[in-house]
């Protein structure tokens, strides 16, 4: 770790504490008090410094348990001549905080375990204002009166310490690991220690230590589960340890079944002890509920009594409160959740259907790995070819793909239902697609039960083979099979492949009002079965992806943002999915920032995970933002590991991933190159009849400098009619023909559309067609305009963008493009080769721009262009 962290977010509570400190109305010091571990201690200390560091003297004191059984044993370092007489010792200290300067500060902590005479003298000293008072207090906890009159006098400000804010606990814990941590690991953190920053602390020090918290790619992450260790249980047992038997009984029920109906808990435990563990601030009722619910005052209460408990006592309250909930009717997925974990850890025998209801609830709450122990649980005791098939989907959206295909290969076809045979087969196909990378295997499962299935078994077989196909790069078989599916006749998980092969397919070839419609039936599906509930997160991806492509940005991003709120806070890999999918709506807006934020978050996390599908389709992605953004070395080091790891299940997207590695020559200068990479894209997506797609790499080769397909584009335009491909076409046509006017209109129709990224490349181009035009004032209104965009991007760079800041340089694009690979350390000879030009046409170039530039050599030019770049 870094350190022990810096004091966060408590400006103004510092700056009343040192005003009180320096006598502000009357004052004569200050009380901090708040519960433990919010940061009374941290605060003092911080006050105890900054009157050190003005030359005040400073005298420190702390209250503790065993000192305050010893007449002013917390207050005997203060004595110069020790005595046995307390009297003499008063006097002495009376004496010694008199005769100092009156600037003195005294730092008492914990105040509240001082014992009586060393109250007194602390009271007598603030009485007489011989010296000024720092004192610390837990609040709830009695103290000496002679402390608490402190304040009830009026002689120390006090000041109630709060928790820190979530996003003060988040600084902290950045402050603490030297490095921020991922939005789901500081949402669990958070849970856990409710700003309390002692408990923070401690919590990543053991967690760190351990290894659980560790960092990755620049950000922390905590997968594993949360123990607790002798320290937190030493730091928060204490004061429960000390607690009557019925108390205790009250907080342990509470721990383990929170949030507890107050109904059932009376039930189950004195009404009394209820009320005296309120009281004492170990439980809270939660009044808004309905019903009222009990709940532990502090997460960490609950961990340690569940670390200390005991397993056999624990498992009989389990029990206990299992037996009293089923008296109760469940309102919802998360009760029966809740009654199965119940059930699962007490001394109950296991219920196989109860657990399997539970298993699909978790599935419903997007909590994998829960719905497979649940699942594992009811088919261990007999829950037959339901509780296997529900595992086997747990196992293969947890990406544990060998587990899931030998619990189904294991199960017995023979006493199958038509239902559970597709279910069966849509499952093995899926899995060996998606997550066992073996797509010629998935297509067999489906070609050899195809033969002789009876009805249901095979529509969900052309259900799957639709997604197979689009996932090829196939859209029109993809859609023929698609259509032909009735989703309420099969199974859901058949269902939603033949939803996510359809939106796929017809985003592909530019269908979007199919996308919309398609897409609606899935989430519709979503709601209502339960076993989809994954699934509608993986059409989200499909959905935007096709909606970007149509040009329809803003209701892309208006679906991310919906799915990335419901994500984010879930566990397992289903928030990182949800992450990534607002960074894609980011990207395709051309908020760079954003989305490389989002993007290489979530590609972190699947890193961790070891997710290689999700890998794959989100390094596209974040290698083309790190281009787009400039960082072409960065961007071609990602785009090689995604090369050596091609997934088949993206197939489709093959363009895409060319498309990254022409803005990754962009970035680095090789600008013709970039060009033609982008049009091989195209020729990708034509040959594939991916129409859209093909759209968005000619766009693509415009914004790099190349507009032949102008005349493709206006025949896409025609036959689509999507939004994006009639801005593009505009677009070809206006940089081909060099017409200032109407690409600055073109700019304006793209920041419409919402891709700011496209709209300041257009505007560049403006701005370098009124210049050829010799139309300066116009020029340098768009090359504003052109900048101020590519800022609100968050530091987008293209070739246009980058002549149009440059430009009062007189270089030619080839020159630039030559001088940029020398940047690069090229020699001529490479340059050369990467061209397809002889060494003296690149001599020729180098030579008459350094005659243009005033340069002496080839590394002058560079460093000119470098700086001109900046």
């Amino acid at each position: 770790m870094a350190g022990a962290g810096a004091l966060i977010g408590r400006t103004e509570e510092l700056r009343l504490l040192e005003e009180a400190l320096n006598g502000t109305d009357g004052y004569r010091g200050c009380v901090i008090a708040g519960q433990a571990g919010v940061g009374k201690s941290r605060l003092a200390h911080e006050l105890v410094l900054r009157s050190s560091s003005a030359a005040i003297s400073v005298r420190s004191a702390v209250g503790t348990a065993s000192a305050r059984t010893v007449p002013l044993g917390a207050l005997a370092g203060w004595c110069d001549h020790p005595t046995s007489n307390p009297l003499q010792l008063i006097d002495q200290l009376v004496q010694s905080s008199t005769s100092e300067s009156p600037d003195e500060v005294l730092s008492i902590d914990d105040a509240h375990l001082l014992d009586e005479l060393s109250a007194f003298v602390i009271h007598h000293v603030a009485l007489r204002g011989t010296a000024r008072l720092i004192v610390t207090v837990r609040s709830g906890e009695p103290a000496p009166d002679a402390v608490t009159a402190l304040w009830k006098d009026g002689m120390l400000l006090r000041l109630d310490l709060q928790p820190l804010s979530r996003s003060e606990s988040d600084a902290l814990l950045a402050s603490v690991l030297g490095s921020p941590v991922d939005e789901k690991s500081a949402s669990k953190i958070w849970d856990l220690t409710r700003g309390n920053a002692l408990y923070l602390r401690h919590l990543v020090s053991q967690e760190v230590t351990s290894g659980r918290l560790r960092e990755c790619h620049g950000l922390w992450f905590w997968q594993e589960e949360f123990t607790v260790s002798d320290s937190i249980a030493d730091l928060l047992g204490e004061q429960i340890r000390r607690l009557p038997e019925a108390v205790r009984t009250v907080l342990d029920l509470v721990a383990v079944a929170e949030p507890l109906p107050v109904a059932v808990l009376s039930e189950l435990s004195d009404l009394d002890a209820v009320e005296e563990a309120e009281n004492r601030g170990l439980i809270r009722i939660d009044a808004a509920s309905r019903p009222r619910a009990a709940r532990m005052a502090h997460p960490l209460y609950g961990e340690v009594r569940r670390a200390r408990a005991g397993d056999t006592r624990l498992r009989r309250l389990r029990g206990r409160v299992v037996s009293a909930l089923a008296a109760l009717p469940p309102s919802g997925p998360e009760d029966v959740v809740r009654r199965a974990v119940l059930h699962a850890d007490s001394d109950l025998p296991i219920d196989p259907d109860l657990f399997l209801r539970a298993a699909r609830g978790a599935m419903a709450l997007l909590d994998l790995s829960l719905c497979e122990r649940l699942a594992h649980a009811s088919s261990l005791a007999g829950g037959g070819a339901e509780a296997d098939l529900c595992r086997a989907h747990a196992l293969l959206l947890l990406n544990r793909g060998t587990e899931a295909e030998d619990v189904l290969a294991a199960m017995p076809l023979e006493s199958l239902t038509d239902d559970r045979f597709a279910r069966l087969l849509t499952l093995r196909a899926t899995n060996m697609l998606w997550i066992l990378a073996r797509p010629e295997e998935s297509k067999r499962i489906v070609d050899n039960a195809l033969g002789d299935a009876p009805p249901t078994v095979a529509e969900s077989l052309r259900a799957v083979r639709a997604v197979q196909r689009a996932v090829a790069g196939d859209p029109l078989p993809a859609l023929e099979l698609g259509r032909d599916v009735d989703t309420t006749r099969v199974p859901a998980s058949a269902a939603m492949c033949a939803i996510w092969g359809t939106v796929i397919a017809a985003g592909d070839v530019g269908e979007s009002n199919l996308v919309s419609e398609t897409a609606s039936k899935g989430y519709r599906l979503a709601e209502s079965w339960q076993e989809a509930s994954y699934q509608r997160v993986g059409l989200v991806e499909f959905h935007v992806g096709a909606l970007l492509l149509a040009g329809e940005v803003a209701e892309a991003e208006a679906v991310a943002a919906r799915t990335y709120r419901e994500c984010i806070r879930l566990p397992g890999v289903t928030s990182a999915v949800g992450t990534a999918i607002a960074g894609m709506a980011a990207l395709g807006q051309g908020r760079l920032a954003l989305a490389l934020e989002r993007l290489d978050r979530a590609f972190a996390e699947f890193t961790s995970l070891d997710y290689p599908v999700l890998m794959y389709r989100y390094g596209i992605l974040l290698a083309q933002a790190l281009a787009m953004a400039g960082r072409g070395t960065a961007a071609t080091a990602l785009l090689s590991s995604v090369d050596q790891n091609r997934h088949p299940a993206f197939d489709f997207v093959d363009s895409e991933r060319l498309l990254a590695h022409a803005w990754g020559h962009a970035a680095l200068g090789a600008v013709s190159t970039a060009a033609a990479v982008a049009l091989r894209a195209a020729e990708f997506a034509a040959e594939h009849r991916q129409h859209a797609r093909e759209v968005m790499c000619l766009q693509v080769a415009v914004h790099l400098g190349d507009a032949t397909g102008r005349r493709r584009l206006a025949h896409l335009a025609e036959s689509t009619r999507s939004r994006r491909a009639c801005i593009a076409a505009a677009f070809a046509s206006a940089a081909s023909d060099h017409d200032g006017k109407a690409l600055s209109e073109v700019a304006t129709q793209f920041e419409e559309m919402g891709d700011t990224a496209a709209a300041a490349d257009a505007a560049a181009r403006a701005a370098l067609a009124f210049a050829r035009a010799n139309l300066r004032g116009s020029s340098l209104t768009l090359g504003a305009r052109a900048q101020r965009l590519a800022r609100e991007c968050g530091g987008l760079t293209t070739p246009a963008l980058r002549e149009t800041a440059d430009r009062d340089l007189p270089l030619t694009p080839r020159e630039r493009e030559i001088i940029s690979m020398v940047m690069r350390g090229l020699t001529n000879r490479q340059i050369a080769e990467a061209l397809t030009m002889s060494v003296r046409t690149v001599e020729g170039h180098l030579y008459r721009a350094q005659k243009k530039t005033g340069t002496r050599n080839r590394h002058e030019l560079a460093a000119l262009l470098r700086e001109q770049c900046r």
